[in-house]
């Protein structure tokens, strides 16, 4: 396992907060470290000398805007599935928080609450989701996958009733604002939001005691007991982290688009790992970090606004999603064995 994700040089001292450290013995890096690192930052490179020359548009600025428009709500969902997966573990149930929570938004505003009280109302029923993901994952032993993709076909079924399968439409006009809205007129509030949770993740993953216990519950998780770290808690907290900037992405999506709809948030749970393991994080948890997460997520943003802009037709699109993300799992997996 790799060991330069928990920075030894920055750990606390005392025997109440030690991070253990992983179990690589000092070893010098191996060859495929920098692959690793930087795999997607040397595709977008690579994506955008090709886009250039392919289209006069890609490269203009209004596109690429749009291209961060487009990605940062798939965004906001990869960098909770991020945090995730370095303990090891992924949440599919993300979709369906997605649509659940800006069904419960439009329904409290329907009902007479206000802006703020609404988007409690729907940043809260995400947060129950991953606090029951947690619990019944951690409680049992059971299979992560299993659980999610179970928890995401409830979720789906109440958003379904809660709606009757109609449409629902929001009724408090300021709410737009946060979909559609833009900081001196080019660059929405969406982007900045997704840049903003990115750092910030990204400050305390390496700067802070629980971050760096994230990076030890999927590289050591044995050591981190014996250290007496709250594993249990970690992991907990990042079920309802994954979840909670699901429910986000689901307020932020319908603020955009003044309607939500059970099915809003589909295929993003495949998406978003796509994102964060392109862009460096193990499915095998202890390894990467949520800026890497942003460079994943644009790759796949250019990558669909170059098959749009080439006009390629849209079953098209879903086998290149289909090819990058089998390419992304064989290459992690073909990497950690390295």
């Amino acid at each position: 396992m790799n060991s330069q994700e928990v920075d030894p040089s920055r750990r606390p001292e005392g025997p109440s907060n030690k991070v253990p450290p992983a179990k690589s013995g000092g070893r010098r890096r191996h060859w495929s470290e920098p692959l690793r690192n930087h795999t997607a930052l040397v595709l977008l490179i690579v994506l955008v000398i090709a886009g250039g020359m392919l289209s006069d548009v890609f490269l203009t600025p209004r596109n690429l805007l749009n291209i961060l428009w487009a990605v940062s709500l798939l965004g906001i969902v990869s960098l909770g599935q991020t945090v995730l997966l370095l303990t090891a573990r992924f949440d599919m149930s993300v979709a369906g928080v997605v649509g659940l929570a800006g069904i419960v938004t439009v329904l409290a505003q329907i009902n007479g609450f206000g802006l703020f009280a609404s988007i409690g109302f729907g940043l809260g029923s995400g947060l129950l989701v991953g606090l029951c993901n947690g619990v019944l994952v951690l409680a049992t032993g059971a299979n992560p996958f299993l659980v999610t993709l179970a928890v995401n076909l409830l979720v789906y079924s109440l958003a379904l009733s809660l709606t009757q399968s109609k449409t629902l439409y929001a009724t408090i006009p300021e709410f737009n604002l946060l979909g559609r809205g833009q900081l001196f007129g080019f660059l929405h509030y969406s982007v900045i939001v997704f840049l903003a949770l990115a750092a910030g993740l990204q400050f305390v993953l390496r700067r802070t005691i629980p971050g760096r216990t994230i990076y030890v519950a999927g590289l050591n998780e044995v050591a981190g007991r014996l250290s007496g770290l709250r594993l249990q808690i970690t992991k907990l907290s990042a079920f309802v982290l994954c979840s909670g900037l699901a429910a986000l992405t689901g307020i932020i999506m319908t603020s955009r688009l003044n309607s939500t709809v059970a099915s809003s948030g589909f295929g993003m749970e495949f998406d978003s790992i796509i994102a964060a393991v392109l862009g460096g994080t193990s499915l095998f948890g202890g390894r990467g970090g949520t800026l890497r997460t942003i460079v994943g997520v644009v790759v796949l943003g250019v990558i669909n606004n170059l098959l749009v802009l080439l006009n390629v037709p849209s079953e098209a699109q879903q086998i290149a999603k289909g090819l990058v993300f089998l390419a992304v799992v064989l290459a992690d997996s073909a990497l950690r064995r390295s």
